[in-house]
Order: structure tokens, then C-alpha cells, then sequence
């Protein structure tokens, strides 16, 4: 009889006790992520319609007016060399209006994901991201980049943006990148123009191995292929500025 109370007894309190583990569970499961508030720098529509608005008045004629008379100069030249030619390609295109871009955009996914991997390395160099640069950039007037894949400027002369990230050195930030020591990770100063910072002593190396003072900011040259490795004397290295985004010209005057 004793056996039996205490096995009640037991049975009842494992009861309570496995009861309680899925209350609590179906409480956490309840709980609501806590609220984010709106950062400081967002802006009304209206303030962002103005400013678009601006933009098309003050920037997009000087833009056009200065690549449709590159089109003229360019296809000009070919239409006098091509007088007897059948084809009046030349001549419509010399005649084509630049399509200006205004915006640039990335899916989602990929801007989370780009926001990872600088995030991820970084945390290898042993360095803090202090903040993410845009670019404005423009794509030179060939077919692809020297040393690239065939379709990597898909637009030649169109604006585009470049994202890069920060780190803050002393009194000021400062972009980077990865050095090429794979099993000592580095991060490596530029300017704000992208330069090599060869000239500031000591500046030129972080991270794991900001106890050894470098003078000089050239690594080696990397046999690496990869799509962010960089491959010249000066830039060796793993890239963290990310480019390739989907730009397009303003909608169709239905679209607007």
C-alpha cells in the first residue's frame, strides 16, 4: 500500500513537472517579438517624391545631354566613313537617346546575405564594422572589365552604385578589405577613393596582426579565381564591396 503512494505520489509530481515544460513552451511560443523602431534617417514619401523630382530636373538633362552628344561624336564619325553602306544603324543610333538610370536595386535575400558575409569577415580579421558606404559609381564605355567575365558590364556608361563597408582606425573610418593569408586574416586599409594606403605607416594592416606595424600596403599577388578575390599587385585579397545590382532608366510616361 506504501508502494503504491509513493508511485502515485511520483507519477503525480512528473505529471506537474511535464505539465508545467509545455505551459512554459506554450508561453514562449505566445511571447511577441519585441517591436523595431523606425530609424532616425527615414523620410516621408513626400520628402522622397521631392527629392526624386530634383534630382530629375537638376541632374537627368546635364547626364542625357552630355551621353547623347558622346552618341553623336561616336556614331557621327561611322556614318561619314559609312556613306554607301545599306544599313542606317549608325545613324539611328547616333539619333538614340541615353535612357538614364535611376535606381539601383538588389532582392532582399541578397542584401541579407551580402550583410552576413561582411559581417562574417570581419569577425575573422578580428575587426568592427563601423558603417556601410553607397557609391555612386559609373560603368566605363566597353564591353566588360579587363581580366572579367564577358557580360560584367552589362550597361557601359550607365550610373551604378558601390556598397562597401568601414572600419573606424583612430579618428576617422577608413573602407577595407581582406588580406590574402588565409591562416592569418587581415584587414587592409583604402582611401576614400578606394587607393591603396601606402603612404601612412602602420595604417596599412589590422586585426589579428595590428601588433606587427607594416609599412608598405602591396601583398603579394593572388593566383585565387574566385568571384571576390581580388587578383592585382595592389588589391590582393578578398573583396567586401558588392556592385551588379539591377539598374533601370525612369518608367514610361503610363507607368508614372
Amino acid at each position: 500500500m506504501i508502494n503504491a503512494k509513493k508511485f502515485l505520489s511520483h507519477s503525480l509530481m512528473l505529471f506537474i513537472i511535464l505539465f508545467s515544460s509545455m505551459s512554459c513552451e506554450e508561453e514562449k511560443e505566445k511571447e511577441v517579438a519585441p517591436e523595431v523602431l523606425a530609424p532616425e534617417q527615414i523620410v516621408h514619401v513626400e520628402q522622397a517624391k521631392e527629392m526624386y523630382d530634383f534630382y530629375t530636373k537638376r541632374r537627368v538633362p546635364l547626364i542625357q545631354r552630355y551621353e547623347d552628344s558622346i552618341n553623336r561624336r561616336k556614331y557621327g564619325t561611322k556614318i561619314q566613313q559609312k556613306k554607301k553602306a545599306k544599313s542606317n544603324s549608325d545613324e539611328a543610333n547616333a539619333e538614340k537617346k541615353f535612357d538614364v538610370a535611376r535606381y539601383v536595386s538588389y532582392d532582399y535575400k541578397t542584401l541579407k546575405q551580402y550583410l552576413a558575409y561582411i559581417e562574417q569577415e570581419a569577425k575573422k580579421a578580428n575587426v568592427e564594422i563601423s558603417g556601410l558606404r553607397i557609391y555612386f559609381s559609373n560603368y566605363p564605355d566597353k564591353a566588360f572589365f579587363d581580366g572579367q567575365d564577358k557580360d560584367s558590364i552589362l550597361h557601359p556608361r550607365q550610373n551604378s552604385v558601390l556598397l562597401s563597408p568601414t572600419l573606424t582606425k583612430g579618428k576617422r573610418d577608413y573602407l577595407f578589405y581582406i588580406g590574402e593569408d588565409k591562416d592569418q586574416q587581415e584587414a587592409i586599409l583604402l582611401s576614400d577613393s578606394f587607393k591603396p594606403i601606402k603612404d601612412i605607416i602602420g595604417m596599412g594592416h589590422l586585426g589579428n596582426a595590428e601588433s606587427k606595424s607594416h609599412a608598405s600596403f602591396m601583398p603579394s599577388l593572388s593566383t585565387s579565381t574566385g568571384n571576390t578575390t581580388l587578383n592585382t599587385s595592389f588589391y590582393a585579397g578578398t573583396s567586401l564591396t558588392m556592385n551588379k545590382g539591377t539598374g533601370a532608366p525612369p518608367p514610361f510616361p503610363e507607368e508614372d
